[in-house]
Protein backbone atom coordinates (compact mmCIF):
# COMPACT_ATOMS: atom_id res chain seq x y z
CA UNK A 1 0.00 0.00 0.00
CA UNK A 2 2.81 2.38 0.87
CA UNK A 3 4.52 1.76 -2.49
CA UNK A 4 1.27 2.57 -4.35
CA UNK A 5 0.82 5.80 -2.39
CA UNK A 6 4.43 6.84 -3.03
CA UNK A 7 4.06 6.03 -6.75
CA UNK A 8 0.85 8.05 -6.96
CA UNK A 9 2.49 10.95 -5.14
CA UNK A 10 5.49 10.93 -7.49
CA UNK A 11 3.21 10.73 -10.55
CA UNK A 12 1.12 13.66 -9.29
CA UNK A 13 4.25 15.69 -8.59
CA UNK A 14 5.65 15.01 -12.07
CA UNK A 15 2.36 16.03 -13.70
CA UNK A 16 2.15 19.19 -11.60
CA UNK A 17 5.69 20.23 -12.46
CA UNK A 18 5.54 19.22 -16.15
CA UNK A 19 2.12 20.60 -17.05
CA UNK A 20 2.91 24.31 -16.69
CA UNK A 21 6.17 23.89 -18.57
CA UNK A 22 4.39 22.52 -21.63
CA UNK A 23 2.23 25.64 -22.02
CA UNK A 24 4.59 28.21 -20.53
CA UNK A 25 6.68 30.73 -22.36
CA UNK A 26 10.41 30.90 -21.63
CA UNK A 27 9.71 33.55 -18.99
CA UNK A 28 7.43 31.07 -17.19
CA UNK A 29 4.13 32.82 -17.95
CA UNK A 30 1.33 30.70 -19.38
CA UNK A 31 1.11 31.45 -23.12
CA UNK A 32 -2.69 31.34 -23.05
CA UNK A 33 -2.64 34.10 -20.45
CA UNK A 34 -0.21 36.14 -22.55
CA UNK A 35 -2.46 35.77 -25.59
CA UNK A 36 -5.72 36.63 -23.81
CA UNK A 37 -5.35 40.41 -24.50
CA UNK A 38 -4.65 39.63 -28.18
CA UNK A 39 -7.84 37.59 -28.44
CA UNK A 40 -9.76 40.43 -26.78
CA UNK A 41 -8.22 43.07 -29.08
CA UNK A 42 -8.90 41.09 -32.27
CA UNK A 43 -12.29 39.55 -31.44
CA UNK A 44 -14.18 42.10 -33.54
CA UNK A 45 -12.13 41.13 -36.60
CA UNK A 46 -14.02 37.88 -37.02
CA UNK A 47 -16.10 40.20 -39.20
CA UNK A 48 -13.86 41.03 -42.18
CA UNK A 49 -15.70 44.32 -42.78
CA UNK A 50 -14.73 45.41 -39.27
CA UNK A 51 -11.09 44.53 -39.96
CA UNK A 52 -11.23 46.51 -43.21
CA UNK A 53 -12.77 49.50 -41.41
CA UNK A 54 -9.84 49.33 -38.96
CA UNK A 55 -7.34 49.58 -41.84
CA UNK A 56 -6.63 45.94 -42.68
CA UNK A 57 -6.54 45.23 -46.42
CA UNK A 58 -6.41 41.97 -48.36
CA UNK A 59 -2.77 41.11 -48.98
CA UNK A 60 -1.45 38.81 -51.69
CA UNK A 61 -3.08 35.43 -52.27
CA UNK A 62 -4.10 32.77 -49.81
CA UNK A 63 -1.06 30.87 -48.44
CA UNK A 64 -0.73 27.11 -47.97
CA UNK A 65 1.95 24.43 -48.13
CA UNK A 66 2.49 20.72 -47.67
CA UNK A 67 2.59 21.42 -43.92
CA UNK A 68 -0.98 22.73 -43.98
CA UNK A 69 -2.95 25.84 -44.69
CA UNK A 70 -2.33 29.34 -43.51
CA UNK A 71 -5.00 31.39 -45.20
CA UNK A 72 -5.78 34.80 -46.57
CA UNK A 73 -3.96 37.69 -44.91
CA UNK A 74 -5.42 41.10 -44.22
CA UNK A 75 -2.60 43.50 -43.34
CA UNK A 76 -2.55 46.90 -41.68
CA UNK A 77 0.04 48.45 -43.99
CA UNK A 78 0.36 51.50 -41.71
CA UNK A 79 1.58 49.20 -38.94
CA UNK A 80 4.45 47.73 -40.98
CA UNK A 81 7.40 49.16 -39.09
CA UNK A 82 9.89 47.97 -36.49
CA UNK A 83 7.44 48.40 -33.61
CA UNK A 84 5.79 45.25 -32.27
CA UNK A 85 2.56 45.71 -30.33
CA UNK A 86 1.06 42.52 -28.95
CA UNK A 87 -2.51 43.80 -29.13
CA UNK A 88 -2.12 45.29 -32.61
CA UNK A 89 -0.91 42.51 -34.92
CA UNK A 90 0.09 43.65 -38.39
CA UNK A 91 -2.07 40.93 -39.99
CA UNK A 92 -5.28 39.02 -39.46
CA UNK A 93 -5.18 35.55 -41.00
CA UNK A 94 -8.41 34.05 -42.33
CA UNK A 95 -9.12 30.50 -43.40
CA UNK A 96 -10.89 30.48 -46.77
CA UNK A 97 -13.87 28.18 -46.45
CA UNK A 98 -15.05 26.05 -49.36
CA UNK A 99 -17.91 28.49 -49.96
CA UNK A 100 -15.40 31.38 -50.18
CA UNK A 101 -16.30 32.94 -46.84
CA UNK A 102 -13.53 33.82 -44.39
CA UNK A 103 -12.98 32.64 -40.82
CA UNK A 104 -10.45 34.37 -38.54
CA UNK A 105 -7.96 31.73 -37.39
CA UNK A 106 -4.72 33.51 -36.48
CA UNK A 107 -2.85 36.77 -36.20
CA UNK A 108 0.57 37.54 -37.57
CA UNK A 109 3.21 39.97 -36.41
CA UNK A 110 5.34 41.34 -39.25
CA UNK A 111 8.48 43.47 -39.11
CA UNK A 112 10.27 44.56 -42.31
CA UNK A 113 13.81 43.23 -42.59
CA UNK A 114 16.42 45.92 -42.05
CA UNK A 115 20.02 45.59 -40.86
CA UNK A 116 18.98 46.95 -37.46
CA UNK A 117 16.15 44.43 -37.09
CA UNK A 118 18.31 41.55 -38.33
CA UNK A 119 20.89 42.45 -35.66
CA UNK A 120 18.21 42.43 -32.94
CA UNK A 121 15.44 40.06 -34.08
CA UNK A 122 12.09 40.77 -32.40
CA UNK A 123 10.81 38.48 -29.67
CA UNK A 124 7.20 38.31 -28.52
CA UNK A 125 5.54 35.88 -26.09
CA UNK A 126 8.99 34.42 -25.53
CA UNK A 127 9.23 33.45 -29.20
CA UNK A 128 11.77 34.79 -31.64
CA UNK A 129 10.45 35.97 -35.01
CA UNK A 130 11.80 34.14 -38.08
CA UNK A 131 12.72 35.52 -41.47
CA UNK A 132 10.33 35.02 -44.36
CA UNK A 133 13.00 35.42 -47.03
CA UNK A 134 10.49 35.47 -49.91
CA UNK A 135 8.85 38.63 -48.53
CA UNK A 136 11.95 39.93 -46.70
CA UNK A 137 10.10 40.33 -43.40
CA UNK A 138 10.40 38.87 -39.90
CA UNK A 139 7.21 37.11 -38.84
CA UNK A 140 5.50 35.39 -35.95
CA UNK A 141 2.09 33.73 -36.21
CA UNK A 142 -0.21 33.08 -33.26
CA UNK A 143 -3.03 30.61 -33.89
CA UNK A 144 -5.34 32.12 -31.30
CA UNK A 145 -8.63 31.34 -33.03
CA UNK A 146 -7.98 27.82 -34.39
CA UNK A 147 -5.87 25.28 -32.53
CA UNK A 148 -2.72 24.25 -34.39
CA UNK A 149 -1.44 20.76 -33.59
CA UNK A 150 1.95 21.79 -35.03
CA UNK A 151 2.25 24.53 -32.41
CA UNK A 152 0.72 27.85 -31.47
CA UNK A 153 3.42 29.86 -33.26
CA UNK A 154 4.02 27.72 -36.38
CA UNK A 155 3.42 29.22 -39.82
CA UNK A 156 1.12 26.51 -41.19
CA UNK A 157 -1.76 24.66 -39.60
CA UNK A 158 -2.64 21.14 -40.80
CA UNK A 159 -6.23 21.77 -39.62
CA UNK A 160 -6.62 24.55 -42.18
CA UNK A 161 -7.41 23.10 -45.58
CA UNK A 162 -5.51 24.26 -48.67
CA UNK A 163 -6.52 27.43 -50.44
CA UNK A 164 -9.21 27.07 -53.06
CA UNK A 165 -7.96 26.85 -56.63
CA UNK A 166 -8.06 30.12 -58.54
Amino acid sequence: MRRLTLTALVAALVMTVAAPVASASPDGMDVREQLRPVRHATDAFHDVATAEAAGYVEFLDCFDSEAGGMGQHYVDLEALDDVVEATHPEAMVYRVRKDGSLQLVAVEYIVPNTPEVAADVPVLFGRRFHLNAALDVWVLHAWIWKPNPSGMFEDYNPRVHPCPAG
